[in-house]
């Protein structure tokens, strides 16, 4: 199969490995590698953004289906629901400059470890359902595989920058919630 739109993806990988290992460097070579990291990461959305782009140009191979296109625009607009949800109890800001009980006190981070990450593999895989092209199915496929490296090594490098997290990384599931955790009110889910 002639798959150049994966190219970029691969590089995405490449770039977004390379920021997580910027960063976990900059606490022993100098904070300038932060700023590295960070264009680095740009540099991975960038690329992961380019070949879902060159995919989603290729011609659809017949019409979307009507369950085709309520299953997309369902799972779009879901995982927009959760990244604004997230994105509201999360608010904006660098990660390690968090106290270490926030990442307890309110869902969905009290419920799952990654709600971004959910709710962006759900818009994206809503949104390349709708277009019937095998590439942009494929595109997706290979993105949140090699996504979940990336996040593996971030966790990895999360946990030895950030000790006090390892017990919330530990306990708490990254995409499938405990509904029990889910119930709780205001607690710190440790129960």
């Amino acid at each position: 199969m002639d798959a150049p739109y994966l190219i970029p993806v691969f590089a995405g990988f490449f770039a977004g490995w390379s920021a997580i290992l910027l960063r976990w460097a900059a606490r022993v070579l100098g904070a300038w590698l932060g700023w590295l990291s960070l264009a680095a990461a740009a540099a991975s959305a960038g690329s992961f953004l380019a070949g879902f782009l060159w995919a989603a140009s290729t011609p659809p191979v017949a019409r979307p289906s009507t369950v085709q296109i309520l299953g997309g625009c369902l799972l779009a607009l879901s995982g927009g629901a959760l990244t604004g949800w997230a994105l509201r109890q999360r608010g904006f800001g660098v990660l390690r400059s968090w106290r270490a009980d926030l990442f307890e006190k309110r869902l969905p981070l009290r419920a799952l470890r990654r709600p971004m990450e959910l709710s962006v593999m759900a818009s994206v895989a809503g949104l390349c359902w709708l277009r019937a092209a095998p590439p942009v199915w494929l595109c997706p496929a290979l993105w949140v595989l090699l996504w979940n490296g990336m996040l593996e090594l971030g966790e990895w490098e999360l946990r030895r920058r950030l000790p006090a997290c390892r017990d919330y990384l530990r306990r708490t599931p990254r995409y499938i919630p405990k509904l029990r955790v889910m119930r709780q009110k205001g607690s710190s889910g440790a129960g």
